[in-house]
């Protein structure tokens, strides 16, 4: 009997690792999300389904925090020509 891993299964789906600690951020989002979808739409959409938005979470935090980075970066380049 084949025991489904919903972070290897997000992992497959992203097309890349995600550490653990991505995994355990992104999970709690995932699942409001799920929730809202099933509720909304009347369907019962289930693990698999919920390892695609975990998926899809990692790659918005990862978005973010480059972008983050990304302004940071800017920001202190233009503080420093002001210097």
């Amino acid at each position: 009997m084949d025991v489904f891993d919903l972070h290897t299964a997000a992992e497959e789906s992203a097309g890349t690792p995600i550490s653990k600690e991505e995994y355990r951020l992104a999970l709690p989002a995932a699942r409001h999300k799920m929730e809202y979808i099933n509720d909304l739409n009347g369907t019962r959409h289930s693990e698999p389904y919920l390892a695609i938005l975990i998926a899809e979470t990692v790659r918005a935090q990862r978005l973010t925090q480059y972008l983050n980075a990304l302004y940071d970066l800017r920001e202190q380049a233009r503080l420093e020509s002001l210097a």
